[in-house]
């Protein structure tokens, strides 16, 4: 199983429509693979603030049912539906003005293509050939725990959405997500800062508080 992005897309899309891409996201296997490319700098650092959220009981206690039944081989979509997806919806209803996409096609001309699983974006208003809006948020899942493969998909994924809003100054983020650990990242310019601390879903609480952090940075863009 390969390790897909979020930023996120696929099929007929839009404006985004080119053909001929000559580099999907799951091409890349790694940050450096990406680095043959788009000279990148790559660094360590912790950016995200502690920022808990409290989050229903209710909630807490269907994450924690869902991690009890699991079984020792699950497929992709339990990991999606069960234990990333419910953390994205909630962050989506706090946040009200961003469109959240899934699995949808995200191109950039005849560079970069892919279908991050999510990737966030603000919301079309108006007549517009732009249906998807200008995306800052991406996001991978790690197949079968593989951190390095997701980082090198979810940085193209970022790359291509840093190309379409045509801001270097701009700040992308990205996360990559397991059943159970997530690691966050942002793109600013040539720099790709990956966070040293990462978050585990048995503290929801502390993980969905980073999530929101990202969501609320974006939403200063709309």
């Amino acid at each position: 199983m390969k390790g897909d992005c979020i930023c996120l897309s696929y099929n007929k899309f839009d404006s985004f429509y080119i053909k001929d891409v000559t580099m999907k996201f799951s091409d890349s296997k790694s940050v450096e693979d990406v680095q043959k490319k788009y000279p990148i700098y790559n660094r360590f650092e912790n950016f995200v603030p502690n920022h808990r959220v409290e989050l229903p009981q209710l909630y807490q206690d269907d994450i924690q049912f869902a991690l009890s039944k699991q079984a020792d081989v699950e497929s992709e979509m339990f990991y999606r539906e069960y234990l990333i997806a419910p953390f994205m919806s909630e962050a989506w209803k706090r946040h009200r003005d961003l469109k959240l996409w899934v699995n949808r096609r995200l191109v950039y001309k005849d560079e970069l293509t892919g279908e991050p699983d999510y990737f966030l974006a603000n919301k079309s208003k108006g007549t517009t050939t732009n249906q998807v809006g200008n995306p800052l948020l991406a996001v991978a899942e790690a197949k079968q725990e593989k951190f390095t493969e997701g980082w090198g998909q979810c940085l193209a994924a970022m790359i291509a959405c840093q190309k379409i809003n045509a801001d270097e100054n701009i700040t992308i983020y990205g996360m990559v997500a397991t059943s159970e650990l997530w690691q966050f990242a942002k793109l600013h310019g040539d720099t790709f800062t990956r966070n040293i601390r990462a978050y585990t879903i048995h503290m929801p609480e502390q993980l969905f508080g980073a999530l929101d952090y990202m969501f609320g940075e974006y939403e200063k863009h709309v």
